[in-house]
C-alpha cells in the first residue's frame, strides 16, 4: 500500500475524530461532546442539544464519518479517565434488528427509534413545514394546508406498506453482502416514483429497476426469502420502518407535486397558474433544511437519554 493510500485510509478511520476530540477537550471547561455519523445528523440533533445545555456550557460536535467509526470511538475511549455522561454518541438503527445485530452499544450511545434520523423529519409535522417554508404555500388558506397535510399522511401510510417488498429486498441483500449500497435505489419522480391525481387525491407507483436488483445480487432464487421477510415485517410492525432517506425523499416529492398542481391542492393560489417555491432545496438537503422546524419537540427516548447523560453531568459539575 502506498503512502497516499495509507493517508486516505487513515482519514476514513476514527483516528482523526479522536484527535479532534483531544484538541478540543479541556478538563477545566464545562463542556459536552456529541459524535455523529454524518454532517446532516448534527442539523437535527444540534437544536435539541443546545436547548438542554446550561448557559455556561459549551457544545462540541464532531462528525466521525460513518456508524462504524462512531461505535469504534465509543469502544476505544478509556471511561476510567473520561466522563461517559459528558461524551455521547448518535447512530442510526438501520436494519440492525432484521439482520440480527445488537443495537445495545452502551449507556452513552443513542440509537434512533426508527431506521435513521431522517425518520424524525418525514412526518406530517415536517411536511407542513416543507409546504409553508419551502414549497411556497405560506399564503395558502389554512384549510388548504390542513387538507394537503392530511393527504400526505394518507399517502405516507400507503407508502410504508408499498415499500415492504423493497425493504425486504434490502434486508436479504444486506444479509448476504453487507457492502451493498442502499443508495443505489433512489425515490425520485424522474426515475421510479410515478405520481398522479385522481378525484383530488394523489396516486403513486413505486418501481424497482432491474439494474438495482442486479447490483444487490438478487435473483428469482431469493423470492421465497424476500416473501418470508415481508411476512416478518407484517407480524412485527413495531420493528418495521422505511429507510429514512427514502421516506424523506417521498415526502419532498409529494410537496413538489402539489406545488406544480395548485388548482387541485391550493385553489386560492392558482390565479397565476403556478406556485413559486419559497426556497429551492435539493431533496438530498431536506433534512438540514427541515431540522430546525422539527426539532422543537424532543422525541421521548432522546429526552430520557439526555436526562441520563448530560443532565447528570451538569449536576456533577455544578
Amino acid at each position: 500500500m502506498s503512502i497516499l493510500q495509507e493517508l486516505e485510509k487513515s482519514l476514513q478511520s476514527d483516528a482523526p475524530s479522536y484527535m479532534e476530540f483531544l484538541y478540543r477537550y479541556d478538563p477545566k471547561k464545562k463542556q459536552v461532546f456529541a459524535f455523529y455519523e454524518g454532517d446532516e445528523d448534527s442539523s437535527f440533533y444540534h437544536h435539541i442539544l443546545k436547548g438542554t445545555l446550561d448557559s455556561d456550557c459549551e457544545l462540541e460536535e464532531i462528525v466521525a464519518g460513518c456508524k462504524n467509526n462512531v461505535l469504534k470511538l465509543q469502544r476505544e475511549f478509556d471511561w476510567s479517565i473520561y466522563n461517559s455522561k459528558q461524551i455521547i454518541f448518535f447512530v442510526d438503527r438501520d436494519l440492525s434488528y432484521w439482520l440480527g445485530n445488537s443495537d445495545q452499544y452502551g449507556e452513552n450511545v443513542f440509537v434512533t427509534d426508527e431506521y435513521s434520523v431522517e425518520n424524525y423529519v418525514a412526518n406530517p409535522q415536517g411536511f407542513r413545514a416543507w409546504l409553508v417554508h419551502f414549497e411556497g404555500f405560506a399564503r395558502a388558506r389554512k384549510q388548504e394546508i390542513d387538507s394537503m397535510v392530511t393527504e400526505y399522511a394518507s399517502c405516507e401510510a400507503i407508502f410504508r406498506k408499498v415499500m415492504m417488498p423493497i425493504m425486504a429486498q434490502a434486508v436479504v441483500a444486506k444479509r448476504y453482502n453487507s457492502s451493498i449500497s442502499l443508495n443505489d435505489f433512489k425515490i425520485t419522480s424522474k426515475k421510479n416514483l410515478l405520481l398522479g391525481v385522481e378525484e383530488g387525491h394523489i396516486t403513486f407507483e413505486i418501481r424497482m429497476e432491474k439494474r438495482i436488483l442486479e447490483k444487490w445480487k438478487l435473483t428469482s432464487q431469493n423470492h421465497e426469502e424476500i416473501t418470508t421477510q415481508i411476512k416478518l415485517f407484517e407480524s412485527e410492525r413495531k420493528h418495521y420502518s422505511v429507510r429514512g432517506k427514502w421516506i424523506l425523499c417521498f415526502m419532498a416529492e409529494i410537496g413538489e407535486y402539489m406545488r406544480l398542481n395548485p388548482k387541485t391542492f391550493a385553489p386560492s393560489l392558482s390565479g397565476t397558474g403556478k406556485v413559486s417555491p419559497t426556497c429551492s432545496v435539493p431533496t438530498a438537503q431536506c433534512l438540514s433544511a427541515l431540522a430546525p422546524y422539527c426539532a422543537k419537540q424532543v422525541p421521548r427516548r432522546l429526552e430520557e437519554f439526555l436526562n441520563n447523560t448530560y443532565q447528570i453531568y451538569f449536576t456533577e459539575v455544578s
